[in-house]
């Protein structure tokens, strides 16, 4: 029997055991897969039970016995919800299973919009404009999923306006041209709109998100801008260190800062020395004690209502 999960993480492919032991659920047994949008979940998904996985913007191809599905509210958009219950309408598969985690109204409510018309092939990208100073108006493409789908992240635009003021208002130390890192591109919003301004700059992104990488990917052919786009969870390879000369990083701000550190431990590895760090955040409360570690020296920068912190590597 081929079994396809989709919106599992690890944490829910256990059952809680006597004496609160836990163990792996036996419905995991057979030829099953694991999909994932994070690449994050991949790897914690393989490392905690070895069974496979993978990660990719669209669901794989079946045939498939069985899918069983999770959502709910609190686990990802209904937007998101219903393009994944498209996908899997699409494949066919000879069984499916609805894990919802939430309020049976809302269950009924997500399955009313497909019910009526289930063949019905919904659209669900979405496109925005944004610009900075001197810079060309670039029109973005996104998908349910990626960060702030549907509308500008406005912290994403306030770090790409300081990035290129900055540049283009004094010559950079290292060379004419220059190579930014923009970690957590999303759709690749910073990295494109400073490139729109700085054209002699070569861009590396990098996001955890499958169809973040997809939708940097369709906008970087879009703006005819070449860039090389990483699906990782943990920064850029290690043949890469020490050959950025700017940092740009817009991180998460949950589970403590662990992925701010990420973002900041990459930052530190991948500039060159005299390169410069830039994150953005609300609040520079948080954040700036923990870029302080890897760069004494922090700038705050305020623009939009946010706090760019700005660090040169020593």
């Amino acid at each position: 029997m081929k079994t396809l999960l989709v919106g599992y993480k690890a944490a829910d492919l256990f059952e809680r055991g006597k004496h609160g032991k836990k163990f792996t659920a036996k419905w995991i047994d057979g030829d099953v897969l694991c999909h994932t949008l994070d690449i994050y979940h991949r790897h914690a998904i393989e490392k905690t039970h070895h069974i496979r996985a993978v990660c990719s913007p669209h669901l794989p191809e079946g045939p498939w016995d069985l899918i069983k599905f999770k959502t709910g509210p609190k686990l990802m958009s209904g937007e998101l919800s219903l393009d994944m219950l498209q996908e899997i309408h699409r494949l066919k598969p000879a069984k499916f299973e609805l894990e919802f985690v939430g309020k049976e109204r809302d269950r009924n409510e997500l399955l009313s919009k497909i019910r009526d018309d289930p063949d019905r092939v919904r659209d669900f990208s979405a496109k925005w404009p944004a610009s900075v100073p001197g810079g060309d108006k670039l029109m973005f493409t996104s998908y349910p999923g990626c960060f702030c789908h549907r509308r500008l992240d406005e912290g994403g635009l306030a770090l790409a306006e300081v990035i290129s003021r900055d540049l283009t208002s004094s010559p950079f130390p290292h060379s004419s041209f220059l190579k930014l890192l923009d970690m957590g591109c999303g759709c690749g919003l910073v990295g494109f709109l400073v490139k729109s301004v700085v054209k002699d700059i070569s861009l590396v992104m990098v996001d955890s998100h499958s169809r973040a990488v997809e939708a940097a990917n369709l906008n970087a052919a879009n703006f005819n801008m070449s860039a090389e786009v990483i699906l990782a969870d943990n920064g850029t390879p290690a043949r890469m260190d020490g050959t950025f000369d700017v940092f740009a990083g817009n991180p998460p701000y949950y589970s403590d800062y662990r992925i701010a550190e990420v973002f900041l431990e990459t930052a530190k590895r991948a500039l060159k020395p005299g390169g410069l760090c830039y994150t953005v955040v609300k609040n520079d409360a948080g954040l700036r004690p923990v870029q302080e570690r890897y760069f004494p020296n922090v700038e705050v920068i305020r623009r939009r209502g946010y706090c760019v912190l700005k660090s040169v590597k020593a």
